[in-house]
């Protein structure tokens, strides 16, 4: 069985991943013989500008993050995809397929094997084999191969065939930082029967436990309403809803000069807004919505609908260098274009401190695995992955480096636009 065309479409991706070679370069270009990456690793923004307090002692929610942005009031939050977004994948799921590009019979087997598969769990996996085209071959494993394997044998296999195209979920799985997987093994949404299925196909990736059986996971679940359920609980992004407190001291020339500094961000009609808040006996609260470019506007704390052919990869990168522009530019999914704009346009910065810094996340293998924009405090705005399971959203820095938890060595490095 060939790959669905849905499937398709959100599998051929055009990510780019800047090597440390290329970055270096552009970054002599700019600043001489300075070197270009200083290693950060996990290190959040600094503090020296800031302080940190409770909005009220008795709500542990919600905490306020002074500096030169203003009173930055914080609240933690979860996103869920919209049950019109889940018909198609849940009403009648597909079984799971994998499908390698480039393979023999015999090579698969022994990418298999080195994999973590005994030679039995080989055999069964290639049972259902067929060659599609030249050196293109398709497996369907079976629910019972899939659900036979043990959790570290799955870890072993996943992690050896992620990024190869396999499988969408398996190059793109569900991961869960922290405790957020007990979460959703407590909810009262899900039957005991759908909990335990699941927690046989979880595995281990680091500090975190990922997911990449989805669609052998509603293959198995029989009703509709119980796996609208599943997967909607599985969506669950943790966010972070934002505002700035606005009290009549609050210095409004100094928030329109952190704030205003960003393209498109129009601070002269906010300012009466302000003003009024200013005015009010006790001020009021502004979203940080109204601080935010038209593009992020348009996309915050929602969820993208599936691709269709020909539309441009909404990942990372094309939303982090579109943040500020009021129609998109979709050369941004282009390797070569997207690394000249940045040579051309940015200089590498010890930490940000201005809204619209640029930060990378890298790893040890000198790759860039995603970038976002700084706002404000340790906030970024980001869409994490290229696949439409993942929402633009607000998150916290550190949150947001805990969701590659395969990169030990993941550091976070800044940029500056040239303009700024």
């Amino acid at each position: 069985m060939s790959k669905s065309p849905k499937l398709a479409a959100a599998t051929a991706s055009n990510i780019f991943q800047f090597t440390l070679s290329g970055l270096l370069l552009f970054s002599l270009t700019l600043i001489g013989s300075a070197a270009f990456i200083t290693h950060l690793v996990g290190e959040k923004p600094r503090r020296s500008l800031e302080s940190s307090f409770a909005v009220n002692p008795n709500d542990k929610s919600q905490t306020v993050h002074a500096g030169p942005w203003g009173d930055l009031v914080v609240r933690n939050i979860q996103l869920e995809r919209p049950a019109e977004y889940l018909n198609d994948e849940v009403k009648a799921p597909e079984p799971e397929t994998w499908t390698f590009a480039g393979q023999t019979t015999e090579s698969l087997k022994t990418l298999l094997l080195q994999g973590g598969l005994t030679a039995d769990q080989a055999a069964n996996a290639m049972a259902q084999a067929r060659l599609a085209g030249t050196k293109r071959i398709v497996l369907m494993p079976s629910a019972a191969f899939l659900t036979g394997l043990d959790a570290p044998v799955r870890s072993k296999l996943y992690r050896s065939l992620a990024g190869h195209g396999v499988n969408l979920y398996v190059d793109y799985p569900y991961i869960f930082p922290g405790n957020s997987l007990e979460s959703i093994y407590a909810s009262p949404r899900l039957p005991s029967d759908d909990v335990a299925l699941l927690k046989t196909l979880v595995y281990a990736n680091g500090s975190a436990r990922q997911l990449s059986d989805y669609q052998l996971l509603l293959c198995q679940i029989p009703t509709y309403e119980r796996r609208v359920a599943l997967a909607q609980v599985l969506s669950r992004q943790s966010a972070v809803l934002a505002a700035l407190s606005i009290k009549p001291e609050t210095d409004i020339d100094k928030i329109a000069a952190y704030w205003g500094s960003v393209p498109y961000v129009r601070f002269t009609d906010i300012r009466p807004l302000l003003e009024s808040l200013k005015a009010l006996p006790e001020g009021g609260t502004l979203s940080l919505f109204y601080l935010l470019p038209k593009f992020a506007r348009d996309r915050l704390y929602t969820f993208p609908l599936p691709p269709q052919s020909g539309e441009p990869t909404m990942d990372c990168h094309w939303t982090t260098f579109n943040f500020s522009n009021e129609t998109p530019n979709n050369r941004f999914n282009d390797a070569t274009y997207a690394v000249q704009y940045i040579r051309q346009n940015f200089y590498q910065i010890a930490a940000p401190s201005q809204y619209g810094d640029i930060l990378l996340l890298m790893n040890d293998q000198q790759e860039i695995k995603h970038s976002a924009v700084f706002l404000a405090d340790d906030l970024v705005f980001t869409k994490n992955g290229n696949n439409y399971r993942q929402p633009w959203m607000i998150m916290h820095i550190p949150d947001l480096i805990a969701t590659y938890p395969a990169e030990p060595s993941m550091h976070a490095v800044y940029l500056r636009g040239k303009q700024n």
